[in-house]
């Protein structure tokens, strides 16, 4: 699977139904922001503490914390104040191909996702 960002997968599994990455991000490593077609995901923090952005809204999740992402939504996540292991979850199984990155307007810089300041990559 390519990576959309700076972090490290440490398992990746898929079955007809979904897949499953287990991502290991440092401090400051991030998913960059992208969205899918055709897959929901979820995002479950084991460990660590990552900000999460859903088009408008940012968030910070514990471990144990969850988030649904619909499809068609811009997202990205980076962890904050050390080391997070995220396990994410796609149905139907993330394909290489429905990974859509967008690209950061000037004018928000490293603030997180917002919708409407993106655009599509390529």
């Amino acid at each position: 699977m390519q990576s959309v960002g700076d972090y490290q997968v440490l398992a990746h599994v898929e079955t007809p139904e979904f897949s499953m990455l287990l991502l290991s991000l440092e401090e400051k490593d991030y998913v960059a922001p992208h969205y899918h077609d055709h897959s929901k995901q979820l995002y479950a923090v084991l460990e660590g503490v990552v900000e999460v952005s859903l088009g408008d809204r940012s968030f910070r999740l514990r471990p144990y914390g969850t988030t649904h992402i619909e499809r068609q939504t811009v997202h990205n996540v980076r962890a904050v104040g050390g080391r997070a292991l995220v396990v994410s979850i796609c149905t139907p199984p993330l394909n290489v191909e429905d990974q859509h990155p967008v690209e950061q307007s000037p004018d928000i810089c490293s603030v997180p996702a917002l919708s409407g300041r993106f655009q599509p990559v390529g």
